[in-house]
């Protein structure tokens, strides 16, 4: 899938009309940020591209009008488009004498907001830079991004979004498998924009004991609990300023997401034992390996962090979706550590790499990595087959169990998707891009 360039904020309270509306968007190819107030629509607004703003009318506290009239007023050139499960010929006035050009009442069909939002991004077509396509000829005439080594598509798309988003300090939560390079992507997002000589602290949450995260997070004054004998500061206040980098954020305690709530909504910390508290300006970017929104209907992450911290969804792709660039990426592991082992001329035969592109990678770049890394020790100048590992020999599946795998992972999705609404066929049918007669016919399966 290849984003378009457009940048759609969408701004609703209610969590399901949210994500209903990001996945819906997502399919027809869109990037978005994502906000469940008008505070948090409006720092999105003030730091980043927007191209199109569709926006709840009932929220709490500031309500859509609100937010329309300020768009308006500081933003006048990005359309505007209203929701609402609330319609009256009074609010719809309202909303196009604020600058909405457009009104949507709950509930409303896929083709409805598809329509509504292509005849909005037609109105700025013209005028609007084609970003995407220059960023595709500059990505193809190069291989390596801040260290994502790849020339795939779904490499372009990655580094399209970390161009996107590298300049303001909208939340980010990055997804993906284990080994899939989620650190590497918080760095260049890091260092390749404005707050690069701010500092980067990289936090692994997995890392740190349950009853020591909130002090080494938030800090803490001198007598706060036994040991204090200090007053210290903790991560978040290391990385004011800059970027603070929450690896494995799903191993963190209710009790570490609820501060973090706070510190998110209110752009301030304290620390522990102490009432005073320290704004600070700093971009949280936030990584997991497990889904964070099943985590929130069993009820072991926040489902208001899950969405403070998902206004911008990165995903790494693993290796076995993107094995065109394994050539690169050993090309690039054999230089680097043929300098190491003081191998700097080691090569690999054609039959070696045909080998290694057949195998699945469940363990993804960093995998591959420590492969290579074993080749280049184990071999003399040239890495031959009989120097791959035995493992990697003879792990290549049938084309049965190819279809048979291909076959269960659908079926969980469509299962971890009826389960996240309540098992509503027809809201899961929307979700899933299909109509319920098919749906239907699956499950029947």
């Amino acid at each position: 899938m290849k984003f378009k360039k457009e940048n759609i904020l969408i701004v609703d309270d209610n969590y399901d009309m949210l994500e209903l509306l990001h996945r819906n968007l997502k399919a027809q190819h869109f990037h978005t940020y994502k906000a469940s107030s008008v505070v948090e629509a409006i720092e999105i607004l003030k730091f980043s591209s927007i191209d199109l703003l569709i926006t709840d009318l009932q929220m709490p506290g500031s309500n859509g009008i609100e937010l329309i009239k300020y768009a308006q007023e500081h933003f006048p050139l990005i359309p505007k488009l209203v929701i609402t499960g609330f319609p009256s010929v009074d609010s719809a006035v309202e909303a196009v004498k604020s600058g909405a050009l457009d009104y949507l009442a709950k509930p409303f069909t896929n083709e409805e907001l598809k329509k509504a939002v292509q005849n909005l991004i037609d109105l700025k077509q013209n005028t609007a830079p084609n970003y995407l396509e220059d960023t595709d000829l500059k990505q193809k005439k190069r291989t390596s991004y801040s260290g994502i080594v790849g020339q795939s598509q779904q490499i372009i798309q990655l580094i399209d979004l970390i161009e996107r988003v590298k300049d303001n300090r909208a939340t980010i939560l990055i997804q993906g498998e284990s080994g899939t390079g989620k650190e590497l992507v918080a760095r260049a997002i890091h260092y390749n924009g404005i707050f690069a000589s701010k500092p980067f602290i990289a936090v692994n949450c997995g890392g740190i004991p349950d009853n020591l995260m909130e002090s080494e997070l938030f800090g803490y004054v001198k007598g706060a609990f036994t040991g204090a004998n200090e007053t210290r500061g903790g991560f978040f206040q290391a990385a004011d300023g800059g970027t603070i980098f929450l690896d494995e954020i799903g191993t963190a305690p209710l009790t570490v997401q609820t501060r973090l709530l706070r510190v998110l909504q209110e752009k301030e910390v304290s620390m522990i034992g102490s009432q005073k508290t320290q704004k600070i300006a700093l971009r949280v970017v936030a990584a997991t390996n497990n889904d964070l929104y099943e985590m929130t209907k069993n009820g072991t992450f926040r489902e208001d962090l899950y969405y403070r911290l998902n206004v911008v969804n990165i995903e790494t792709p693993p290796l076995r979706q993107r094995k065109s660039d394994i050539k690169l990426l050993i090309a690039t592991f054999l230089a680097k550590y043929g300098q190491e082992y003081n191998k700097p001329n080691s090569t690999i035969t054609d039959k070696a790499i045909a080998l290694l592109m057949r195998h699945s990678w469940p363990g993804n770049v960093r995998e591959l990595e420590n492969v290579i890394q074993r080749m280049l020790i184990m071999s003399k100048d040239q890495i031959e087959v009989k120097d791959i590992p035995e493992y990697l020999k003879y792990s290549i599946p049938s084309q049965e169990q190819q279809l048979k795998s291909l076959k269960d992972i659908e079926k969980a999705h469509i299962l971890k998707v009826l389960s996240a609404v309540d098992n509503n066929k027809t809201r899961a049918a929307e979700i899933l891009q299909i109509d319920r007669k098919t749906l239907r016919l699956k499950l029947d399966k």
